[in-house]
């Protein structure tokens, strides 16, 4: 996460907010907050708007409320959503027993909804590393 957060960093000042390759810093910062949301702290409260499955009818149950952060809120404020997530994921993975890792969580891309755990958590380790190299490419790309 401190990587991720450091590409998020190098976008400067308006840069933070232009979309560049499909989508603006600033969406990233939320996507990643979003499924450390849901695929790590398995929270179901549908103020999804920034996962990229826009089109899934399971992501769109998801995204029944207002989210809490906005792509055109002050950069403070989304880069301090993406940290108290990050804090609640490490939070809950230093108090998980196996019970809690064997468990299953949303998924939008299998047939049955979820997957396990474990193997969400793995995934979305290469998530973030994947969005910082897209943040790290489109703050390369000119306007």
């Amino acid at each position: 996460m401190e990587l991720f957060r450091a590409a998020l960093e190098q976008a400067p000042g308006d840069a933070f907010h232009t979309p560049r390759l499909g989508h603006s810093p600033a969406w990233h910062a939320l996507h990643i907050a979003e499924w450390l949301r849901l695929m790590v702290l398995d929270d179901r409260t549908p103020t999804y708007h920034h996962l990229g499955w826009e089109d899934n009818a399971r992501v769109q149950a998801l995204g029944t409320q207002p989210a809490p952060v906005r792509e055109s809120d002050p950069r403070e404020q989304i880069l301090a959503a993406l940290a108290q997530t990050g804090a609640q994921v490490i939070a809950w993975l230093e108090q998980a027993d196996d019970s809690a890792l064997n468990g299953e969580v949303f998924s939008a891309a299998t047939p049955s909804g979820t997957r396990p755990r474990r193997l969400a958590l793995g995934m979305q380790l290469r998530h973030v590393g994947y969005h910082r190299g897209q943040l790290n490419l489109l703050l390369k790309t000119p306007s």
